[in-house]
């Protein structure tokens, strides 16, 4: 529920109430907070085995926003989905980026940022991987590793809380789609798949250039091994 302070940043509040021994993960606030960047946080320990680009765009609720097809997004709202709310989706070829369906209720401008990468995928040395998790308003998410083989493909992630001058809303739970352009080209989705998320991030954070790029993060073993399972394919 918004506060009656309005919109304020982590920093405000926390300097008006030095003497509390609670720290206040954000802030509440009707401003929209960031929600779609070409961002690659990774952390100094981890490293990825696989090459990828990471694009993060957010919805403005806790629904699933990107599907195989239309059909597919169909069933979904009937309550007749056909893959698990966790299962990564795979983009292998320009046909699947044509079918791919985007609710038309995300803004304009993610939508358009979405296709660009998308188009930009060299579906020959390249696919796409769509991943969907709710996240809450005043955290953010890290790419720790990824490691795609032939028939298993595996990622790592965790969260920190938000820079303390951004604004967003404590109690407030957003869809992310996290979409990574990896160098790997599947004709199809492998055989299994799965995901990690810590709830902290350990060890200084490295905020990567916009600018689209290779990525490669510190020791796979490790972060493809970190402290919460996510639902997958086995």
């Amino acid at each position: 529920m918004p506060s009656s302070l309005g919109p304020c940043s982590r920093r405000q509040l926390l300097a008006g109430a030095s003497g509390l021994t609670v720290a206040l993960a954000g802030c509440t606030g009707t401003e929209e907070s960031t929600s779609s960047s070409r961002r690659d946080h990774t952390t100094r320990q981890y490293e990825s085995t696989t090459e990828y680009e990471p694009l993060f765009v957010r919805f403005e609720n806790d629904d699933r926003f990107v599907y195989r097809n239309e059909d597919e997004a169909t069933a979904a709202e009937n309550g007749k989905a056909a893959v698990g709310s966790r299962s990564p989706l795979f983009v292998c070829s320009e046909n699947d980026v044509a079918e791919l369906w985007i609710d038309p209720a995300l803004a304009d401008g993610k939508t358009r940022e979405f296709r660009d990468f998308l188009e930009a995928t060299d579906f020959g040395s390249q696919s796409i991987v769509v991943l969907q998790w709710p996240i809450e308003d005043c955290y953010e998410r890290h790419v720790m590793g990824v490691r795609a083989l032939d028939d298993d493909f595996k990622t790592s992630f965790c969260r920190s809380l938000k820079a303390p001058t951004t604004p967003c809303e404590t109690d407030r739970e957003l869809m992310e789609a996290i979409i990574l352009r990896i160098d790997r080209a599947y004709a199809e989705r492998p055989l299994s798949s799965g995901g990690s998320e810590s709830a902290s991030c350990r060890g200084p954070i490295i905020v990567a250039k916009s600018s689209p790029g290779r990525t490669e993060n510190a020791s796979a073993d490790a972060a493809l091994n970190a402290t919460v399972k996510m639902e997958g394919d086995e």
